[in-house]
């Protein structure tokens, strides 16, 4: 192939791939701005957690926090960011509520939904559940972070700890056993 004519075709090639990454930001130039919204404090009282032999751990918790919702030029939503923040977080028996142990401190859910590309995910991060116990350190944790298709809610990525998911509840009914 002609020399002259090789160089003309990068020079094309180049400046088309300079147009199409310049014309690549544009459409976020003119995106609708993203929206977001605070919420709480919201108290919950006897959610349920997970069972045990002969009772049933619940929980009551504050929780506040909030979710940024991101769109594009045409006003669909594109991604959806939250953040759950986690206090007075409280673990008890069933059956003798007065038998109890403590949450926290630091009981986050970080969320991002992705709604572009072939198939929406959510990757979810923090210590969701993180309970320690004087003297024998942390006996129940959900920690790491969790990808899953929001498509089939399967989960493709599981990391750190994860009693919850696991129902590794033996620690933490040992805790609420009267």
């Amino acid at each position: 192939m002609n020399p002259l004519r090789m160089l003309n075709i990068r020079v094309v090639m180049v400046i088309g791939a300079a147009i199409s990454l310049g014309l690549g930001y544009l459409p976020n130039a003119f995106a609708v701005p993203p929206d977001k919204t605070d919420f709480g404090p919201v108290q919950v009282f006897g959610q349920y957690v997970g069972g045990c032999d002969t009772f049933s751990i619940l929980t009551d918790y504050t929780y506040g926090g909030h979710v940024i919702v991101h769109y594009d030029q045409g006003g669909n939503v594109t991604k959806v960011f939250q953040h759950y923040s986690f206090t007075e977080v409280t673990y008890y028996n069933s059956n003798f509520p007065e038998v109890l142990v403590r949450g926290g401190p630091g009981e986050t859910q970080n969320s991002r939904f992705i709604y572009t590309g072939d198939s929406p995910f959510a990757v979810l991060g923090g210590p969701t559940y993180k309970i320690t116990l004087p003297g024998e350190g942390v006996i129940f944790h959900q920690t790491g972070r969790l990808v899953v298709d929001l498509s089939t809610f399967e989960i493709i990525v599981q990391t750190g700890p994860s009693d919850f998911l696991d129902g590794n509840f033996d620690a933490l009914c040992a805790a609420l056993t009267p």
